[in-house]
């Protein structure tokens, strides 16, 4: 486009002297006809239309001009918003890339995951079926050494605690061993653990949780509970119930209907008996308070300080603990000691006319009448087939140790299942029971 303006311009300044040719002649013609006057007057009109193509031609090179312009500033926006989306494009891919070789990284690293989760997988199963392997189809010693750790279990638990339900569940446990094992030469020890369990679960318990709960709401109701002679804990002395009668009766008589249809002085008379009554009994009421006719047993119990009082409450706190510890393990002698002690201190030394004392001392005799020193039934049974089938597999392996000693073994028999014809098994017979003390040792080996 800027090659145009060159070319109007000259096609222009070629037009005006093709125009002057064009016109020479005539105007020559004309002029040589009309003279002077003639060629003035065309110079006139020539004039003006030159000026008119000037200025169209300079309009047209200003307007092709500003479209160069135009069309240069277009191109340098659309080449920078072209170059700025190649390098968005160019940035998009590198990120493309990088997210492809992290999902690619992470693809290797679950692989490797999953090859370790499987190989884990199969090291468990194989380690899981070496167990079924060895507890359920596996010797006969290690099935018997399981079970007789959960009888011992339940021994223990019998003995040292008195806990039933944990014995039951150890019994349970190594009932569900020899039931999945399915070995004939162990019914002996599955009927023994079987008929442990029945008399376990037919045994009477004591009801530890309600024991306890009885022994902290007894300590509650004796830090509470007021004392013959009050204290920090209970400072207000119990009203006697004779007072609160006599007031309750005082307050019906202050409330007497007066007839008012009666003669007056019989309305005076009323009146003076209702005030003297009940001043009566305001007065009865304010000397009862300061006056109190108690049977006291201990007289001790009148002398206690309020220092005494409390470190007396704290005492009985400690003796329910301790009863509390005696239940738990199992000692029969504490509990009695101490229940004894408490149901003592209650109905010595606390006031009777409360409701507090009372259901203190009710719970107290509660306890002391629950014995805890209950027969528990034995798991001997138990052990007792356990111990036999430990001294059968020994005699079995030295059995079969001493049958085959060497090349002489197979001769050995044959007089064995002549013995009882031919003289000479007793000689072989004999020496069967010298190996004792071994067998002694090897049962002793198995048990340790």
């Amino acid at each position: 486009m800027t090659d145009k303006k060159p070319e109007i311009t000259q096609a222009t300044q070629s037009a005006a002297p093709a125009a002057t040719s064009s016109t020479g002649p005539a105007t020559s013609a004309s002029a040589a006809r009309k003279g002077p006057a003639g060629a003035a007057k065309t110079r006139s009109v020539l004039l003006p239309a030159f000026i008119v193509v000037l200025l169209i031609a300079v309009a047209l090179a200003a307007g092709v001009w500003y479209q160069q312009r135009l069309f240069n500033e277009t191109r340098q926006t659309l080449s920078s918003q072209v170059q700025s989306s190649a390098s968005a494009v160019n940035q998009a891919v590198e990120q493309a890339q990088q997210a492809l070789s992290l999902a690619q990284e992470q693809s290797r690293k679950i692989a490797a995951l999953e090859n370790s989760l499987r190989e884990s997988q199969d090291q468990a199963d194989s380690l899981q079926q070496a167990f079924q392997t060895l507890t359920d189809s596996g010797s006969d010693l290690v099935l018997i050494n399981d079970v007789d750790h959960l009888v011992t279990i339940a021994q223990q638990q019998l003995q040292l605690s008195g806990n039933v339900a944990n014995a039951v569940i150890s019994l349970e446990t190594a009932q569900a061993q020899l039931a999945r094992a399915n070995r004939p030469a162990l019914a002996p020890l599955q009927q023994a653990i079987n008929g442990d369990l029945d008399r376990l679960r037919a045994a009477s318990t004591i009801d530890t949780t309600l024991l306890s709960s009885q022994l902290e709401e007894l300590g509650n109701l004796l830090s509470e509970a007021p004392l013959l002679v009050p204290d920090d804990a209970a400072p207000e002395p119990v009203p006697a119930p004779q007072a609160a009668t006599a007031g309750a009766a005082g307050n019906s008589a202050s409330g007497g209907y007066v007839d008012p249809d009666a003669p007056w002085w019989k309305q005076g008379l009323t009146t003076a008996e209702q005030w003297s009554r009940s001043a009566w009994d305001a007065i009865s009421q304010d000397l009862g308070q300061f006056i109190t006719v108690r049977r006291v047993d201990d007289a001790t119990a009148l002398l206690m300080s309020p220092d005494q009082a409390a470190r007396f409450r704290e005492t009985l706190r400690l003796r329910s603990m301790t009863a509390q510890l005696a239940l738990l393990m199992n000692q029969p002698k504490v509990w009695d000691a101490e229940t004894a002690v408490l149901v003592k201190a209650v109905e010595t030394r606390f006031d009777s006319r409360s409701q507090q004392v009372r259901q203190a001392l009710k719970i107290a005799r509660q306890l002391a009448d629950t014995p805890i020193d209950v027969k528990l039934p034995t798991v001997d049974n138990s052990l007792q087939a356990i111990a036999a089938l430990r001294e059968a597999g020994a005699k079995q392996a030295e059995e079969g140790a001493i049958a085959a000693p060497g090349p002489s073994a197979p001769q050995a028999e044959p007089d064995t299942g002549a013995s009882p014809q031919t003289d000479p098994a007793a000689p072989a017979a004999e020496p069967a029971p010298e190996p004792e003390p071994s067998t002694g040792a090897s049962a002793s080996q198995l048990q340790g």
